[in-house]
């Protein structure tokens, strides 16, 4: 039992890994956009990086990484330890372009106003305003060859995660709800062109069959709101699957009894109960038992409550439920 938890627990930590990786991307291409505009402040680079605050986008993504990828048994996959390495060696060269920023930004002004001041300057002095000078050379060389390496780091691991999404999502399936939740920030981490890519990768069945699987995914786990949508994404393409209608009908009226709209729920289960023919009977019998199980309760709370009409018809669902079911 306690094995079965903690896959589960690696399981989502594993797609909030992966979620936060690509949100750290966006905003480190934020950063590289002000810096090739030349208007990077260390302002902004400080709400990126910090080796002390573990509320920051870096240093959060380099935490959830240690906890999955470095276990003392050395019980790891090599990708996740590839994984890891690189997300490490990422918050290292970020942290070495922010120490080179506050250089310039932070001390260098202070060199330059002395650099025009050589009267009467003693040879210390003057040595000590050259390295002044290389220092700020350096940190240059520093700034920019860190936010480079750190992009090309980024960008490597993109494709790892591209790889990873892929080749495991049916080991996974919070990963199949993973990508089809998130295509907004997949396109903008891989772009319209590499989202496409990676969705064909991932259903090479096709997308029609992909929201079929995240509905039943979402129902699995009674997200039921999700599920549903997920079912009327497939059903704009498949109208003729009866079960997909019936089981959104079914996740309607589960989502709108658990928001205690009991109206809403009896009319989704009702008009869920029209759908199921014979051929259909057997493979839904499940779903039935326990649609019957809600609208018994929902009869029951009328009742308590003196709203007889509701509790008759709700009692006279349930029961046309049941022989249904049986």
């Amino acid at each position: 039992m306690m094995e079965a938890v903690e896959h589960d627990k690696r399981q989502w930590l594993i797609v909030e890994l992966l979620k936060e990786f690509l949100e750290v991307w966006l905003q480190f291409e934020e950063i590289w956009r002000r810096y090739r505009q030349g208007t990077l402040t260390f302002a902004e680079m400080a709400r990126f990086i910090d080796d002390k605050d573990p509320h920051l986008p870096l240093f959060h993504l380099k935490e959830i990484s240690h906890e999955l990828f470095r276990q003392p048994t050395g019980d790891c996959p090599e990708e996740g330890r590839l994984f890891d390495l690189a997300v490490g060696s990422i918050f290292h060269e970020a942290m070495k372009a922010r120490e080179n920023l506050y250089q310039l930004q932070v001390y260098r002004p202070h060199y330059r106003q002395l650099e025009g001041r050589t009267e009467g300057a003693s040879t210390y002095e003057m040595r000590l305003r050259e390295e002044f000078a290389k220092i700020g050379r350096r940190a240059e060389r520093g700034l920019r060859e860190g936010l480079t390496e750190t992009r090309r780091l980024f960008k490597d691991t993109l494709e790892q995660i591209r790889v990873f999404l892929t080749r495991h999502r049916g080991e996974n399936p919070l990963l199949v709800r993973f990508l089809l939740q998130n295509e907004t920030l997949l396109r903008r981490a891989y772009g319209r062109k590499g989202l496409e890519e990676i969705m064909a990768e991932a259903f090479p069945e096709g997308i029609t069959a992909a929201y079929r699987e995240g509905a039943m995914s979402f129902l699995r786990g009674e997200h039921f709101d999700l599920a549903a949508r997920f079912f009327s994404r497939y059903l704009r393409h498949r109208p003729e699957d009866v079960e997909a209608h019936f089981l959104l009908l079914y996740c309607r009226g589960w989502d709108a009894y658990l928001k205690n709209r009991y109206r809403s729920s009896l009319r989704a289960f009702r008009q869920a109960l029209r759908l199921v023919r014979d051929e259909l009977r057997d493979r839904v019998k499940g779903f039935l038992e326990k649609m019957a199980a809600a609208v018994g309760q929902m009869a029951r709370e009328f009742q308590e409550e003196g709203r007889r009409r509701g509790a008759k018809a709700a009692f006279s669902l349930a029961e046309e439920i049941r022989v249904l079911a049986a």
